[in-house]
C-alpha cells in the first residue's frame, strides 16, 4: 500500500506547498530547529545534501501510495550512526488531502522496515511534542518505547514545549514483526 522512495528537488515544491501553507507553530511542530519558516529550496538543497547511500548519514523519503502513485506523504532516518548502529526518526508528515485514511500506520513500518532491514540499525529514536497526542499514540502503537521526557526542551514565540524521546530497538522490531 505504501513504497518510501528518495525524496529528491523534484519533489521540493509539493513539500513546500503542504507546510508552508501552515502556521509557523505547525512548522517548528514538523520540523524542529532544522528549518526556518517558511521552508526554501535552498534548505532543502541543504537537507539532502547528506542523504545518499551508503555513505551518507541521511535516508529522506516520500511516502507513494500504491497503485495510484500519488506522493502521500515525507519522513526521514537522519543521523545515521554506523557505529552505535543507531539514527532518528523524524519529519513525518502526512499531505492534508491524504490525512485520516489511516496510512500513517503503513508509512511507518515502511520506515521501520528500512531503519531495521535494509539500514541494519540497532536503535531507531524520534521525539514527539507532548500536546502531539495523535502523534505519541501512533508511536506508542507500532511499538516505540517513551525513554525520556524532556520539559521546556524547544521555545515557541513566547512559550515552552515539552517533549517526549521513544526508541525502538532492532529485538524490539524483531520481535514486532514476527508476531504479526
Amino acid at each position: 500500500m505504501i513504497r518510501l522512495d528518495f525524496f529528491t528537488e523534484n519533489d521540493f515544491e509539493q513539500l513546500m506547498g503542504w507546510v508552508n501553507d501552515t502556521s509557523e507553530r505547525f512548522f517548528m511542530q514538523w520540523s524542529g530547529p532544522t528549518f526556518t519558516y517558511p521552508l526554501t529550496c535552498e534548505q532543502l538543497k541543504d537537507y539532502i545534501k547528506n542523504a545518499d547511500p551508503p555513505e551518507g548519514g541521511d535516508r529522506i523519503y516520500k511516502a507513494v501510495h500504491q497503485p495510484s502513485g500519488e506522493t502521500i506523504g515525507h519522513l526521514a532516518i537522519r543521523k545515521i550512526d554506523r557505529f552505535h548502529n543507531s539514527a532518528r526518526l523524524g519529519k513525518v508528515l502526512i499531505a492534508p488531502e491524504w490525512r485520516g485514511m489511516g496510512l500513517a500506520v503503513p508509512m511507518i513500518e515502511k520506515a521501520l522496515t528500512e531503519a531495521f532491514e535494509t539500514e541494519h540499525l540497532h536503535r531507531l529514536a524520534l521525539g514527539v511534542f507532548s500536546f502531539n497526542r495523535p502523534a505519541y499514540r501512533l508511536y506508542r502503537k507500532v511499538g516505540f518505547r517513551e525513554e525520556g521526557y524532556f520539559r521546556d526542551f524547544r521555545r515557541v514565540g513566547d512559550e515552552y514545549w515539552d517533549m517526549y524521546e521513544m526508541s525502538m530497538l532492532a529485538p524490539e522490531y524483531k520481535k514486532k514483526k514476527e508476531g504479526s
